[in-house]
């Protein structure tokens, strides 16, 4: 397929974009047995001596990546399992494994689109997926549905800490303005920003959102089988009566399955984690070890909860539980995990927008200055959409229902059958082709 002249990423800089993306210049990503590693090695040599800034040697390990993964997908969503499966039935518990599935075979989809550049070679962002297989449409379409998703994303991580602080302030009966907690939130989600170039320098953020996610888990599993509803003890609010579970409640499973199915890394950051890999050719192995660790963490998540609270379940499961010290453990550790969660948004909307506007082809100090203006700038427009729409959370719930499915299924198979053309690409698919 023959790109066009009037290519958003046109000229040299989508050369220099890869360099940065995939600073190891031996790194190589085979898409089947059939083809030689070599057709996708990327020769350092032939990099102009702005293509090698400092931080190309800069790689993030398998292990950075697993971090980033969990980070990312197990976070406020976890604690509404319990809710998914109050609504399907036990039944429930397999659409989590289901979605899991689902989500690693659009990752790899994904991944194998970035190596179908016409003439070789890396395509550099979800959005320049798009172009390759559909020009400018699918160049601005995608780029537009992302961003719209990453900010209603970082906007609700945004007004989700604000309340907690705002909450647990209130219980020790000091009263601070939402709108400062909200400016201290999104100052705190920016400032990592600010010093992580790309998603392989945030080690620590990742690590320090992973664990909180993990003492939640833990916390949640407890309180369940600590304080179930049983007899009528531990009523939930002013109910006392017994609770009851079922099999399956067909009448549910679309909500459930809909909901369970975006509680996965979605697939526009895959790229950036991909291409911060040291070993990119590792990260079928690692994608799929992050998910299998999530699913396993969220069905006994769900299945703790339902098991506790049957149909008395609420959303989030936090709201079943005494209001205990581990309770409030867990919503600092959700209101922590939400702050440092933000930032790696922050940073695949930033490297987004930088691509677009072409500034890793400028001089490395002009860089500095245009990323910092570009991720500032972002985090203060989040703000100011935040606070300026009311009922924002409402908003981007619809928003995001019509964004993640094109995000997340349509636009990876759209792709890659664009690709390779004709119904049977998606055949094709699973003969390795």
């Amino acid at each position: 397929m023959e790109k066009a002249s009037n290519s958003p990423y046109s000229g040299d800089g989508i050369e220099r974009q890869e360099a940065l993306l995939l600073p190891d210049s031996s790194s190589t990503f085979p898409l089947n047995d059939t083809i030689s590693s070599e057709e996708y090695t990327t020769d350092s040599s032939d990099m102009k001596p702005e293509a090698s800034p400092d931080h190309v040697h800069k790689k993030g390990s398998s292990f950075n990546a697993f971090v980033n993964i969990l980070c990312l997908a197990i976070g406020v969503g976890s604690l509404q399992l319990a809710y998914i499966v109050k609504q399907s039935g036990w039944i429930g518990t397999t659409f989590i494994v289901f979605a899991a599935g689902i989500a690693f075979l659009n990752a790899v989809i994904t991944i194998k689109c970035m190596y179908l550049k016409p003439g070789g070679g890396r395509i550099v962002g979800y959005h320049n997926i798009g172009f390759e297989a559909f020009g400018n449409a699918g160049y601005y379409t995608i780029t537009v549905f992302n961003i719209v998703n990453i900010i209603g994303s970082i906007g609700i991580y945004v007004i989700l800490a604000s309340n907690n602080i705002s909450d647990m302030f209130a219980q020790a009966n000091v009263h601070i303005s939402p709108r400062t907690l909200m400016i201290a939130s999104a100052t705190v989600m920016c400032m990592p920003t600010l010093f992580a170039k790309t998603l392989a320098e945030t080690m620590l953020v990742s690590l320090i959102g992973t664990l909180t996610s993990v003492i939640v888990t833990v916390v949640v599993i407890v309180m369940a089988c600590l304080y179930p509803i049983r007899n009528g003890e531990n009523p939930v609010g002013n109910y006392t009566g017994p609770i009851s579970h079922s099999a399956a409640i067909p009448g549910g499973f679309a909500m459930a399955l809909s909901s369970v199915t975006f509680a996965y890394l979605g697939t526009t950051i895959v790229p950036h984690i991909e291409g911060g890999m040291r070993h990119p050719e590792k990260f079928n192995r690692v994608f799929g070890s992050a998910l299998s660790v999530i699913a396993a963490i969220y069905v006994v998540m769900a299945a703790t909860g339902y098991w506790a609270y049957g149909d008395q379940t609420m959303s989030p499961i936090t709201d079943n539980f005494p209001k205990t010290w581990p309770t409030t453990l867990a919503e600092i550790c959700i209101t922590i995990h939400v702050l440092f969660a933000g930032p790696l948004y922050l940073v695949q909307m930033s490297l987004e927008i930088e691509s677009g506007l072409g500034i890793l082809q400028k001089k490395p100090q002009a860089q500095r200055v245009w990323r910092m203006a570009v991720r500032i700038g972002s985090a203060l427009v989040i703000l100011a959409i935040a606070e300026a729409i009311p009922f924002f959370d409402d908003v981007i719930a619809l928003v995001g229902a019509l964004t993640n499915p094109v995000l997340i299924y349509l636009a990876p198979i759209a792709c890659y059958q664009n690709f390779f053309g004709g119904f049977g690409a998606i055949a094709g698919f699973w003969n390795g082709n």
